[in-house]
């Protein structure tokens, strides 16, 4: 069970919210843990347990999407959590969708426009930015 101690608490399912002021002794079934806030000694005592712990900058949201949602969404596991908010899930879920994601496309005509317009620009071949796709593949070198 995930635990997050924070004087905003959330209602996320399957996370038990706890204010910076309650905390009694470390909850058992506890997997990880995150702390808002000026508290080192929560974390140390979790940390003594063999329990992960991170630290979320004051001002973020906690209510975000978990990274399998972001997923879904179509978004990159690499570009998880969104801007402004917390990360829900846990650094191991994070790494395994990162890993699993895959590395960079290295195919010039399996990349994406963006990651493409970078890797013309990087062989040192200008063209118009305003070109779509099929334009802008036109532009890749023959590999004879």
């Amino acid at each position: 069970m995930k635990v997050i101690y924070t004087n905003t608490p959330g209602s996320e399912r399957g996370t038990c919210y706890r204010r910076l002021d309650q905390f009694f002794g470390v909850i058992d079934g506890a997997t990880s843990v995150s702390v808002q806030g000026d508290a080192p000694h929560i974390g140390e005592a979790y940390q003594r347990q063999g329990i992960s712990v991170s630290e979320i900058e004051e001002g973020l949201r906690l209510d975000g999407p978990t990274v399998a949602q972001w997923l879904e969404q179509g978004y990159k596991a690499s570009a998880y959590p969104p801007n402004g908010y917390a990360p829900v899930s846990s650094q191991a879920e994070i790494d395994k969708a990162i890993e699993e994601e895959g590395g960079d496309e290295t195919d010039p005509h399996k990349m994406k426009v963006p990651e493409l317009k970078e890797w013309l620009t990087a062989q040192g071949i200008t063209f118009d930015p305003a070109l779509n796709k099929p334009e802008l593949q036109a532009l890749i070198p023959s590999k004879e």
